[in-house]
């Protein structure tokens, strides 16, 4: 076993015991899953995280996973003497040795040799224990890595032959806004009249049925597209789309070819048959990690040159990446284009994109013949899968753009969102957004073609309310409730398999009695470290004032009776703790007046500890007694224990809700 020096005792990752604050929330497995995305991934955490994990071959050794060959040999023989099956005579502790015994000759042999070694720390003890038929005896671990990987990329590969991936989008624009705009209505309820002329708008106030009218479909657009991989370096892609607006539809066919050229440069060729035939050339090219280039080309027709479209990028900072933007529009070489119709003209633009913490910044300035503009774009990921993003675009052509929208992962697959676009040319939009396993479902609803602040306000105000009202009235307590319902089905589902374990335990504890007090003896004799109490579990508040108390006999007598204490408590009809003690599975851990606790996995595969309270978060708490002074420390689950703390002079460590005490070090009665 790998120990750290007493001057030293954060040397294998022990946590300070000052950083600990008592009236930190303690966080339990419904607490820690209801943070996630959704109630699916939720409940699957809480399942995966509270299923009786298998042993952990360096907790049973108690040693770190860092330890070398040497540290896990002397731990092996440490336990040899107090486990092997004939240091005992009684046949029910012959047995139970038999059983503990089993496991950490099976924890030696698998990290002794360096090869299963690898295997387990890199896909655990399942793989550990295979006959590992995958390589011919001898080989490296890179190859035999690479034969599980090839082997599990198989079984994934065949599993995923049978499922279809296909991404689609279908949007359906409703036009509401008679409903919304008073005037809109009353103008389209105009009867006409003979020679081309209108009655005169009806001033008169709309009743209920005017108001709840199914709102006119103005435009549908179906969008639908799948890919699959031809070679290593070559992807084809095929889309096809169909719009339909005021009775006139069309659609269009694209296949694109994706080709990586090199590690550092790829190209893809596109090519539409259709409405509007198309063909697009593209190229990429990174000049290093901080620059890249490329360049699109378009060609709608023959009669022009292809228009281009070239980008330039790099990052400024970590964090920074500027762009220049050029596009050449319709134009022509000589003859070549001079009989079409210039609709799209040249522009450039410089944008810069930063990243912050949990989102990003867009700036984009661009300078054209036809138009220019200032945009302004930024997108944030919020607590529990909350997206929100924020445009703003000032155009010479279009003049002012806004538009905010968010999105919320409602199940594991699927993701709900609400947007409201408004222009000053272009009215108000409320966009609903439902997306599912790569479809997507989008409903745009125009509630006025002219801007209204007023209506844009509450076409963004409203529909939030409602939704944090709902989620937090609704939807939380309900996620909670079948959160905590979902822990206690995986605590009844393996009560057996933790009922085993802690016997397993205490069994531990009974085999380890006689030479934890010889431990306790020598160290008392030596004026050493003797643990007077270690708790684990989901621990109350600290209490030093028994234990203040005691005397070394004491001590002794509560080692000599701690099994009938835990048989008596069994028994009594009394509410069941969240802690259990484990005075002398700790105990049996020091030597040479040092105590090294492992870190980096539960402690709950250590030998003579079980998990109390599955689904809860766990704290050990070691009150020891050191040179005649008491010391207490805790720590979390997966941290590392080295004690004494800090040298030879003796302190004494509390939670800070113990710091009122004028006492903290004091020699024992019976020092």
């Amino acid at each position: 076993m790998s120990s750290s020096s007493p001057s030293d005792p954060y040397a294998q990752g022990a946590t300070d015991p000052h950083d600990y604050d008592p009236d930190e929330r303690r966080a339990s497995a419904v607490d820690d899953a209801f943070e996630e995305e959704d109630l699916e991934t939720a409940e699957e955490r809480i399942e995966r995280e509270n299923a009786p994990s298998a042993v952990d071959y360096y907790a049973v050794l108690n040693v770190e996973r860092t330890a070398t060959e040497e540290d896990i040999k002397n731990s092996y023989r440490r336990l040899c003497l107090t486990f092997h099956p004939d240091k005992h005579h009684r046949p029910e502790d012959k047995a139970t040795a038999e059983s503990r015994f089993e496991k950490i000759q099976k924890a030696h042999d698998v990290l002794s040799d360096p090869i299963k070694r690898h295997i387990y720390d890199t896909y655990g003890p399942d793989a550990a224990e295979m006959s590992w038929e995958v390589g011919a005896r001898g080989q490296s671990r890179e190859e035999i890595r690479a034969e599980f990987e090839r082997q599990s990329r198989q079984r994934q590969e065949m599993a995923a032959e049978t499922l279809v991936k296909p991404k689609g989008e279908i949007s359906l624009s409703l036009d509401a806004s008679p409903i919304f705009d008073t005037d809109v209505w009353r103008s389209r309820h105009r009867r006409r009249l003979p020679l081309g002329r209108f009655e005169p708008v009806n001033t008169q106030s709309r009743g209920l049925a005017d108001v709840l009218q199914w709102p006119e479909v103005t435009q549908a657009f179906v969008k639908h597209s799948w890919e699959t991989q031809i070679t290593q370096q070559s992807t084809l892609i095929v889309n096809g789309d169909v719009m339909a607006r005021n009775g006139i539809g069309v659609g269009n066919v694209t296949g694109t070819l994706r080709h990586i050229i090199s590690p550092l440069m790829w190209g893809e060729v596109s090519g539409t048959i259709g409405q509007s035939p198309m063909m697009q050339g593209k190229l990429v090219k990174n000049f290093s990690s901080d620059s890249f280039a490329t360049i699109t080309a378009t060609s709608q027709t023959i009669s022009g040159p292809p228009t281009l479209i070239g980008v330039l990028g790099r990052r400024i900072t970590t964090k920074t990446t500027g762009y220049l933007t050029y596009r050449t529009g319709e134009w022509q070489l000589g003859p070549w284009g001079a009989d079409q119709d210039f609709r799209e003209r040249s522009a450039c633009s410089l944008g810069v994109m930063r990243q912050v913490e949990r989102g990003q910044w867009n700036v984009d300035v661009q300078v054209g013949v036809a138009h220019s503009h200032i945009s302004m774009s930024y997108f944030k990921v919020l607590p529990r899968s909350i997206r929100g993003r924020f445009s703003l675009t000032l155009s010479t052509l279009l003049g002012a753009q806004a538009s905010i929208a968010g999105d919320k992962k409602i199940t594991k697959y699927s993701r709900i969102g609400l947007g409201v676009d408004c222009a000053s040319m272009g009215g108000v939009t409320f966009r609903l957004k439902l997306a599912r396993l790569g479809q997507k479902f989008v409903l745009p609803i125009i509630l006025s073609p002219q801007f209204d602040m007023r209506l844009a306000f509450w076409a963004a105000v409203l529909p939030v309310c409602v939704s944090v009202a709902l989620d937090k009235f609704y939807f939380n307590p309900r996620r909670k409730h079948r959160l905590a319902q979902k822990l206690a089905q995986v605590r009844g589902a393996n009560a057996e398999i933790l009922a085993q374990r802690k016997q397993e335990a205490e069994d531990a504890v009974r085999i380890m009695k006689d030479s934890v007090l010889r431990k306790v003896e020598a160290e008392e004799s030596r004026n050493g470290l003797i643990i007077v109490e270690a708790l684990y579990g989901k621990l109350p508040p600290s209490d030093l004032a028994p234990i203040r108390a005691l005397s070394m006999q004491g001590i002794k007598g509560i080692f000599e009776n701690l099994g009938s204490v835990n048989e008596e408590a069994a028994s009594a009809n009394v509410v069941r703790l969240e802690y259990i003690d484990v005075t002398m599975a700790v105990q049996s851990l020091v030597n040479n007046s040092q105590l090294h606790v492992s870190g980096g996995h539960s402690k709950v595969n250590i030998i003579g500890f079980y998990d109390p309270c599955l689904g809860e978060q766990k704290r050990l708490r070691i009150t020891y007694k050191f040179q005649g002074k008491l010391h207490q420390v805790e720590v979390d689950d997966q941290a590392a224990v080295a004690a004494p703390l800090r040298g030879d002079f003796p302190f004494l460590v509390y939670p800070k809700e113990l710091l009122s005490h004028s006492t903290f070090s004091f020699s024992s009665p019976g020092s």
